[in-house]
């Protein structure tokens, strides 16, 4: 009796782990799948590559979530882009995949403050211990995508 309750542990097992995976060079958390870049683009590249990976640029949605990011970009100590955005409104910051506005933020002290009037793009930043900056969006950085979890059909 032992025996099978231990194959259908085994059976239950490999089915959640299908049932919610993430692609190669993707890691999971939650019901998502991210891909922490290790090249460098401006904000606009980082928001087609996203795409043609199947995913959009981060978007955030709250603390956990937050904490998640903070912690893979604290291993790999570098800055990402994030997909939040302020570039059809000044001073309106809106996530780029789903136009919806940022209600979590997660902003470093004095930020977002459009330094030299063109900082549109926002980035959790390095040097402000990985919390939240507005950048210049031409400005080169590794970056964050996200997308679903894959859901493979389980038969039986």
């Amino acid at each position: 009796m032992l025996r099978i309750g231990n194959r259908i542990f085994v059976f239950l097992s490999l089915c959640c782990y299908e049932a919610f995976s993430c692609p190669d060079g993707w890691s999971t958390h939650q019901s998502s799948c991210y891909h922490f870049s290790h090249d460098k683009e401006a904000w606009a590249n980082a928001v087609t590559i996203c795409k043609i990976l199947g995913g959009h640029l981060v978007e955030i949605e709250d603390a956990v979530e937050n904490q998640y990011l903070v912690s893979q970009a604290q291993l790999q100590d570098k800055s990402y882009w994030i997909g939040l955005n302020d570039l059809q409104e000044e001073g309106t910051w809106v996530w780029v995949n789903s136009n919806a506005p940022g209600t979590y933020t997660n902003w470093s002290k004095g930020q977002p403050d459009n330094a030299a009037h063109n900082e549109n793009c926002a980035q959790i930043k390095q040097p402000y211990n990985f919390l939240w900056n507005d950048s210049q969006c031409y400005t080169l950085l590794n970056y964050i995508c996200e997308k679903a979890t894959e859901d493979s059909e389980i038969v039986g």
